[in-house]
């Protein structure tokens, strides 16, 4: 079996890759959405080439070669178009072998993930915020949320003068205590800020503190971790095996979180997942789009260290209900179930997709 075709598609706001190969069988994937034109002339101008014409299940060249070859553009922007190749090939292989993804990858560690109420939301109340959060534990189950805490690159600035404390507060008097509460502080606060407002969350048994320094920072993080008894979490933004052995080595954090749609995809995440073990620690993979919380649930299943609730967002998104022909994110009681069909083991809808060339 050859690769014929790498084809990036636009379903706004999110791009696929479809990979074609010569033998008929069709792989999907993603990459994050975060610079779509960027994104796709990296697919074009610079991994296609890599790829096609090789066999699809020489997964672990084929990372290489985009991810090595490519060394003088390397970064961020690459790897998240790297990654939408790689969960492609995932999707071919299962198809081929007629078994889904997580087998391929190890085989089920777990078949059901229990998945956390992520919110992404800083414009509203700590009350309005608290309310919304106890209507979505009630109505789907969740044994956990997460809020946002400060402001995105906030540089010490709340997103609401005393938001961030005020938000935990009211979490855990309207949540009450069973609940597990996690606080993201999206690179937002200085060290000596961020201990300080750890130490508040720590009052409140908040399960873990995240991102509260900015990403490329890990000294800084690391101050924080040493400082406080709360894990912290982090690695949404990073990509490479090596980024994250320095985080690890440096212990910036104690729950580790790449992205399977930024980070290189299966392949890379797992390795950073064995490393995560290796030092100790456990991975809580960061995803917030449909098709990439699909993928997620196949690594958690096949990844013994994803021992805690994985995201899910709670916020709209255009594609949750129309990307695929059945519905396969709907929580009951908390979890998600593992898709079982072949590759990534769900249908997408050819309606919102071009026809095959």
């Amino acid at each position: 079996m050859k690769i014929t075709r790498v084809e990036p598609i636009h379903v706004p706001p999110n791009l696929l890759v479809r990979v074609s190969t010569d033998e008929g069988i069709i792989g999907y994937g993603e990459c994050s959405p975060m610079n779509n034109p960027v994104i796709v002339s990296h697919l074009e101008h610079a991994l296609s080439r890599l790829v096609v014409g090789r066999d699809p299940f020489d997964t672990e060249l084929l990372v290489e070669r985009m991810l090595v070859d490519t060394y003088k553009i390397a970064g961020q922007s690459l790897a998240m178009a790297a990654s939408g190749i790689e969960l492609a090939l995932w999707d071919i292989k299962g198809k081929a072998l007629g078994v889904p993804i997580y087998k391929l990858l190890g085989g089920a560690y777990r078949t059901r993930i229990r998945m956390y109420a992520s919110s992404m939301r800083r414009d509203n109340t700590p009350a309005e915020e608290a309310a919304r959060l106890a209507d979505l534990v009630e109505k789907h189950g969740f044994t956990a949320v997460k809020i946002k805490v400060g402001a995105t690159f906030g540089f010490d600035e709340d997103a609401l003068p005393g938001r961030s404390v005020e938000l935990v507060k009211e979490c855990r008097r309207v949540l009450g205590d069973e609940i597990e509460i996690m606080a993201d502080g999206n690179s937002c606060f200085s060290a000596p800020r961020a201990i300080a407002l750890g130490r508040v969350l720590e009052d409140y048994d908040v399960f873990h503190f995240e991102e509260p320094c900015p990403y490329w920072d890990l000294d800084a993080t690391a101050r924080v971790a040493e400082a406080l008894d709360i894990p912290v979490a982090g690695g949404e933004q990073d990509w490479g095996v090596h980024r994250f052995r320095e985080m690890l080595q440096i212990e910036a954090v104690d729950i580790v979180q790449p992205d399977l749609i930024k980070a290189g995809g299966f392949s890379v995440c797992q390795k950073i997942a064995a490393l995560a073990d290796a030092f100790g620690c456990v991975i809580t993979p960061h995803q917030t789009q449909p098709f990439g919380t699909v993928a997620n649930l196949h690594f958690a299943a096949a990844t013994p260290n994803c021992r805690y609730s994985q995201e899910y967002s709670i916020e709209p998104h255009p594609l949750l209900h129309t990307l695929f022909k059945e519905p396969v994110l709907d929580i009951k009681d908390g979890y998600l179930a593992v898709p079982e069909g072949p590759g990534i083991g769900v249908e997408l809808n050819e309606e919102l997709l071009p026809p095959v060339a």
